[in-house]
């Protein structure tokens, strides 16, 4: 069993009907004892508008896939992956923080230290088979969650 958890767990809807997915995931995903899983899971714990964004998003664009990262990581609150396109080589990445109230701001701007292992967290995607390549580029994007929202359906 792995020391650290995941960098990022997979975010689905039926799951966000539970109190804590974060420690079904752990345990299921990586092994752990549910004990250990249910301590482990507040690093996934969502926040005040992060829950609505992520039900609201994976609710309206069905291509999107939705990974939350590991937040005492520094990797950022979200990784985003286009499935619409069939190849894992071309599919577009983008790693979000919210920020409440703010505007949207591509290339991490504002997100101060928190999208400073993002590579990691696409890593940690690329980990899965057939998601994304290895090595895809990625953008970073911080904002409220009503712009990033409008930005990606666009």
């Amino acid at each position: 069993m792995p020391r650290e958890p995941p960098i990022v767990l997979p975010v689905l809807l039926p799951l966000l009907r539970h109190a804590n997915p974060w420690a079904l995931l752990l345990a299921r995903e990586v092994g752990y004892p549910l004990s250990t899983a249910s301590l482990l899971s507040e690093r996934y714990a969502m926040k005040s508008d992060e829950k609505p964004f992520v039900r609201e998003l994976l609710g309206r664009k069905r291509n999107l896939w939705v990974f939350r990262c590991d937040q005492r990581r520094f990797a950022g609150d979200f990784v985003v992956v286009d499935m619409a396109e069939p190849r894992p080589a071309r599919r577009q990445v983008v790693v979000l923080d919210l920020k409440m109230g703010a505007p949207l701001v591509l290339g991490g701007g504002g997100a101060g230290v928190q999208l400073t292992h993002a590579q990691d967290a696409v890593d940690g995607v690329a980990a899965r088979p057939g998601v994304i390549a290895a090595g895809l580029p990625f953008i970073l994007a911080t904002g409220d969650k009503d712009v990033i929202l409008a930005w990606l359906r666009a």
